[in-house]
């Protein structure tokens, strides 16, 4: 285990895990730690870990770990885990029967990015050869790749984890397991990496990976959990009051914290333009929704007006579709 500072607390030794990584995304070192989260909290906001996660991981339950802030603003954890503690996380620290993805609320969020996806693919006429070549970068259980995989689609799947290739291949799909494979395959046309950046330690080299991969045009669905400046800050506020933390807190899965702002600069950065900011969209979908269960003129006049409030006032997300420049 690396090396840790360790503090005395009313009589108990607590390991403080060192900071060991600059911002992920400037390349700068933090300018200040906001806060230090023990491990006994962040386990508690997670509901697919074991109860014994910090036996698992050979950590105290007091032991604490740095989120910081670079001077550009960007959040990220600042102690990057060794392999073989992220592969514990990942591998057994983590419930696999326990995860949402089965769930009827994530199953339609990943519709609904589908349909988007699929609809901008066709707006764009990418390629004229069909199957369209789509690889999932971080496929985790590929509940969307399953949905997407058809006639048009010819679909692989990344994703370096043990226990969901298994899960995965049980459903007969084939799933990549290392970057040399991956490249073997390509290049691609379509690129969905959904809920991944937050998680690798050097999210650039993964959109270059992606880029270097793509053929002329390829379209890109990416989304990171939105961590607002304001979200951030009220987050840390609530767990120095109450010792909550929402579970996209979390330094060993979460390394990086992204905002609407960053993630586009860190894209355009890249040479990938945004062509569709689905997440602002959805506000507005949902409205739309209502309007088609409305019986009355007053109920449908109430909702069309809900849906131009949304349409117009809804702020930039982090949920897009990009085109590979």
């Amino acid at each position: 285990m690396e090396r840790v500072k360790e503090k005395r607390s009313i009589g108990i030794s607590v390991k403080r895990f060192p900071i060991n990584r600059c911002c992920p995304v400037s390349g700068e070192p933090h300018s200040r730690v906001l806060t230090y989260l023990p491990a006994a909290v962040v386990g508690a906001a997670n509901p697919t870990y074991r109860p014994d996660f910090a036996n698992i991981l050979g950590i105290s339950p007091e032991d604490e770990f740095p989120i910081v802030e670079s001077p550009s603003g960007f959040v990220f954890s600042g102690w990057l885990p060794r392999d073989d503690f992220l592969r514990r996380v990942y591998e057994d620290v983590i419930d696999h029967s326990k995860t949402m993805t089965e769930t009827v609320e994530y199953r339609r969020a990943l519709l609904e990015l589908g349909g988007a996806f699929l609809q901008t693919v066709e707006r764009h006429s990418i390629s004229s050869a069909r199957p369209l070549r789509l690889l999932d970068f971080g496929y985790g259980y590929g509940v969307l790749t399953r949905m997407l995989a058809g006639r048009d689609i010819q679909s692989f799947g990344y994703e370096p984890s043990a226990e969901r290739n298994v899960r995965a291949s049980h459903r007969g799909f084939e799933v990549l397991d290392s970057l040399d494979k991956v490249a073997d395959v390509g290049p691609f046309d379509l690129f969905i990496c959904t809920e991944v950046l937050e998680h690798v330690p050097d999210p650039r080299e993964v959109l270059r990976f992606l880029r270097k991969h793509a053929r002329p045009g390829a379209l890109l669905a990416i989304t990171v959990p939105q961590c607002a400046p304001v979200f951030i800050a009220s987050s840390i506020a609530t767990f120095l009051k109450d010792r909550l933390l929402p579970p996209v807190i979390n330094p060993w899965e979460h390394l990086n914290y992204f905002s609407a702002e960053s993630l586009r600069l860190l894209l355009a950065e890249e040479r990938f333009k945004v062509v569709n900011d689905f997440g602002r969209a959805k506000p507005a979908y949902d409205a739309c929704l209502g309007i088609g269960e409305a019986t009355s003129l007053k109920s449908r006049v109430r909702n069309g007006l809900r849906l131009m409030k949304r349409a117009l006032t809804t702020s930039q997300s982090t949920e897009l579709i990009c085109e590979s420049a």
